[in-house]
């Protein structure tokens, strides 16, 4: 199977993966034959990339972190309290904002309550994962808010149990990473789907967000779920201090269970919350840029350790993090096989960047019998991700990154 655009997929193709509608209902079944007609419901449904069966690797399906009923139901929930919040966030008289706001957070408990269960449902979930599988999500900007915010919650808890996080924290991780963007509600889409650079003025209400979020978050959640808030308030904070709200600094150290409460540096577990947020955010498709390309975040990521984000928990975060996930359309750049190009089939926890690959196109892009090379054992092959591709072969064009916001 392949991921394909939507505006690449044909009628007569095959859906190789089941489709859900925003609030976890199945859209369309696994082995349907792909219409018009539901072409043109995916597309107003929000998807902007399906998988089709491929005819060469069908059996290779990449694996999820995530249930998929756990993740519909989380979906779910977050789409009843964010769309919900943003009615509210939308009345522009302030004093009326805030006690719809209160008034929402007393009505809402049964609504949030089950997005407490899915956070301890995430915990449970990821705590038999080793490694990240790349983005699940396959939806437009227009859901990106919620969609973002439960891969977060994925990635981190992921990383949180590589940290050996507490039991305790790793439930706070997961709730403060699924309310991390709350804030954005109040933020015009005007601005959030901007297709450009930002001015100085719309950058300023963006970084409004982890505030609001905050107010937003303590009038939702318990006096307990302090780090949560926090996380909230602070996941966009930077270890040289040049980010927002409020300055913090972080170590690029970790140690866990210490709290830096008051003492002007960033809570531990919002610094994970962080490193989780720019992976997801570079690996989702945002109107201002593409998705990079999986090799292309790994070496992002080791460009922003040390000044913007933690050092020391980009360095554990590598560790599951392929730089191929399986799936991922790739060409050779080396040896006797330069030129030709094939699938990720398989992903070794020891050799994160040397994956299996199914060759299945010569370098002219004409079809090869298929043959797997284990590039942890040929040392000789080397491997770059190649673009989206369309069914007949790999030739499709990529779009030219643009610079953007991260987060």
């Amino acid at each position: 199977m392949q991921k394909l655009p939507i505006e690449s997929v044909r009628p007569g193709m095959v859906l190789a993966k089941t489709l859900y509608s925003e609030r976890g209902d199945v859209l369309l079944s696994r082995g349907v034959t792909l219409t018009e007609l539901y072409i043109s419901g995916v597309v107003q449904h929000g998807y902007q990339f399906i998988w089709v069966q491929d005819g060469v690797a069908d059996d290779v399906e990449p694996p999820e972190v995530l249930s998929p009923k756990l993740r519909n139901l989380a979906n779910k929930h977050l789409h009843d309290i964010f769309s919900t919040m943003e009615s509210i966030c939308s009345v522009q008289d302030l004093g009326q904002q805030r006690e719809l706001l209160i008034n929402f957070a007393r009505t809402a408990r049964p609504q949030f309550a089950a997005l407490c269960e899915d956070a301890e449902q995430i915990v449970e979930n990821v705590a038999y994962a080793e490694l990240l599988s790349g983005m699940v999500s396959l939806r437009n900007h227009d859901s990106y808010t919620y969609d973002h915010s439960l891969e977060v919650a994925t990635a981190g808890v992921l990383l949180g149990h590589r940290l050996f996080l507490s039991p305790q924290e790793m439930y706070q991780l997961a709730l403060g990473c699924l309310c991390h963007d709350i804030g954005k509600l109040i933020i015009p889409k005007a601005i959030l789907n901007k297709p450009s650079n930002l001015s100085r003025e719309e950058l300023a209400i963006i970084r409004q967000h982890p505030e609001a979020g905050y107010t937003t978050a303590q009038h939702l959640m318990g006096a307990s779920d302090i780090i949560a808030r926090h996380i909230v308030r602070q996941h966009h904070e930077r270890q040289d201090g040049t980010g927002y709200p409020r300055g913090l600094r972080g170590s690029n150290r970790f140690i866990a269970g210490k709290r830096a409460f008051g003492q002007g540096l960033i809570l531990p577990v919002a610094e994970v919350a962080a490193v989780a947020d720019v992976y997801c955010a570079l690996a989702f498709d945002r109107p201002y840029r593409k998705a990079f390309p999986p090799d292309q975040i790994v070496t992002t990521l080791l460009s922003m350790a040390g000044k913007h984000l933690n050092r020391e928990i980009v360095a554990r975060f590598l560790t599951i993090l392929p730089v191929y996930p399986i799936g991922t359309r790739v060409v050779v750049i080396s040896s006797k096989l330069r030129g030709y190009r094939g699938i990720v089939t398989d992903v070794h926890p020891a050799h994160l960047a040397r994956p299996t690959v199914r060759i299945v196109f010569d370098p002219q892009g004409k079809s090869v019998a298929p043959f797997e090379v284990d590039t942890s054992r040929e040392r000789e092959i080397e491997i770059a991700t190649a673009p989206y591709a369309r069914l007949a072969g790999f030739d499709s064009e990529t779009a030219e990154l643009m610079p953007g916001a991260w987060g």
